[in-house]
C-alpha cells in the first residue's frame, strides 16, 4: 500500500485547526487540495476519519485513534528538523520544562542566568506543578521529578539522591523539648506533606534505624503540598519537619534549625531528568540536562543549585533563599533571641 505522509500531516493540521479553510490557510494550500488529501487518506485507510457538517468537523472513532498516533509523528518530525537545524548553530529555541514548586523556585530558577550566558539562543518556559504532568500531551521537553518513575514510556537521567531527616528549630526544642525516639513524635507538633497521609489511617513518617523501616504516627498541626510551604513554619518553631538534607542545609549551617533523632533517617528519593522514550533529544535539551548534572552536584556535598560555585559553608554564611523567601520569618525569630545573636541573624538576612 503506497503511503503519502503529506496526507497524514495535512489531516493532523485539519484536526488541530478545526476546519479545512483554517488548515489550508496555515499550510498555504488551496482548500480543495487539503480536502482532497484527506479524502485520499480515508480511501487508503478504508475508514471515515471526519464527521463533516456545515458548522464544524468532528472526529469519528477511527479518526480519533488515527489522530492520537499521527499527532506524535507530526511532532517528532518537527523536533527532528529542529534538531538538525540546531546542529548548525548550537542550542536554540524555546525549552519547556516542568518541575515541582520548591525545586523550580529554589534550585532551577537561580541557575537560569548562568545557563542563558552559556546558551544565549535558548529561552526557557518553566511549568511549576507538584503533580506529574503528561509530558507528551503537554509537549514538555524535560521533566524534573523526584521519586519512582512508573511510566514505561519515559526514560530518565539521574541527577541526585535526596536524603531526608527530621528537623526542628532551637525555638521549638526550648519550648516543647526534644523527642528521644520516633514513638515520641505523636506527642509533638509536626508539619506534614499531604502525601504523608496514609489512606484513612492518619499521618505517619517512615523512618529507619539502619536495620528496618517503621511507620511512626504523627499528628500534624500544619499540612501543605510543597515543602517550601512548611519550612517557614519550621523556622519559626511551629513544629518539626521531615525534609531533605539539601533543602535544609543552608538553614542548619545558618543556625536556624538542627537535626533531631539523629539515629533515624527518612526515605531516600531519586531526582531525575525525564524525557519521552523515543523522542529525539535536541541540542537544547542535552545542553540543559548536562548543565544540571554539573551544577546540581548534591552528592559531592556542594549546594551549587542555590549558590553556584560556592561551598555549603558559604551558603550558610549567606543563604540567598533565607534572604528572600523567609526574611519575615527569620526576623520574627530574631526578635525573641538575645541582642547579639539577633544582630548576627539580621546581618545574615541582609547579606
Amino acid at each position: 500500500m503506497a503511503r503519502d505522509l503529506n496526507d497524514t500531516l495535512i489531516f493532523v493540521k485539519v484536526v488541530e485547526h478545526g476546519s479545512f479553510i483554517s488548515a489550508a490557510r496555515a499550510l498555504r494550500l488551496p482548500k480543495t487540495t487539503v480536502s482532497r488529501k484527506v479524502q485520499d487518506l480515508e480511501t487508503r485507510l478504508g475508514a471515515q476519519l471526519l464527521h463533516r457538517t456545515t458548522r464544524k468537523l468532528g472526529l469519528t472513532e477511527a479518526g480519533n485513534v488515527y489522530y492520537e498516533h499521527c499527532q506524535r509523528i507530526a511532532r517528532e518530525l518537527d523536533e527532528a528538523e529542529s534538531a538538525v537545524g540546531q546542529l548548525q548553530g548550537g542550542p536554540r529555541g524555546w525549552l519547556r520544562i516542568t518541575t515541582p514548586y520548591s525545586m523550580g523556585i529554589e534550585w532551577i530558577a537561580p541557575l537560569l542566568s548562568e545557563f542563558h550566558q552559556r546558551n544565549p539562543e535558548v529561552r526557557v518556559e518553566m511549568v511549576l506543578n507538584n503533580e506529574p504532568l503528561d509530558i507528551i500531551d503537554k509537549e514538555i521537553d524535560v521533566a524534573l521529578r523526584v521519586g519512582n518513575l512508573p511510566d514505561s514510556n519515559l526514560i530518565a537521567r539521574r541527577l541526585a539522591t535526596l536524603r531526608t531527616q527530621v528537623y526542628a528549630s532551637q525555638r521549638y526544642l526550648e519550648k516543647h523539648g526534644e523527642p528521644l525516639h520516633p514513638d515520641d513524635l505523636q506527642h509533638h507538633r509536626t508539619l506534614a506533606m499531604n502525601k504523608q497521609r496514609k489512606n484513612g489511617a492518619g499521618f505517619s513518617w517512615p523512618l529507619h534505624d539502619g536495620t528496618k523501616s517503621t511507620e511512626f504516627r504523627i499528628d500534624p498541626v500544619f499540612v501543605a503540598n510543597d515543602p517550601a510551604g512548611l519550612r517557614g513554619a519550621l523556622i519559626t518553631g511551629e513544629g518539626m519537619m521531615l525534609g531533605t538534607d539539601i533543602m535544609m542545609r543552608p538553614y542548619v549551617e545558618a543556625g536556624y534549625i538542627r537535626r533531631v533523632l539523629p539515629a533515624w533517617n527518612g526515605p531516600e528519593y531519586e531526582m531525575n531528568a525525564v524525557f519521552p522514550r523515543g523522542r529525539v533529544q535536541s541540542p537544547k535539551v542535552r545542553a540543559f540536562v548536562d548543565f544540571l548534572v554539573e551544577r546540581l552536584d548534591f552528592d559531592a556535598g556542594v549546594m551549587q543549585g542555590v549558590c553556584p560555585g560556592s561551598s555549603c559553608t558559604e551558603v550558610g554564611k549567606k543563604p540567598e533563599l533565607v534572604a528572600n523567601a523567609y526574611r519575615l520569618a527569620l526576623r520574627k525569630v530574631a526578635d525573641e533571641t538575645p541582642a547579639a545573636q539577633a544582630t548576627e541573624a539580621e546581618e545574615t538576612v541582609e547579606a
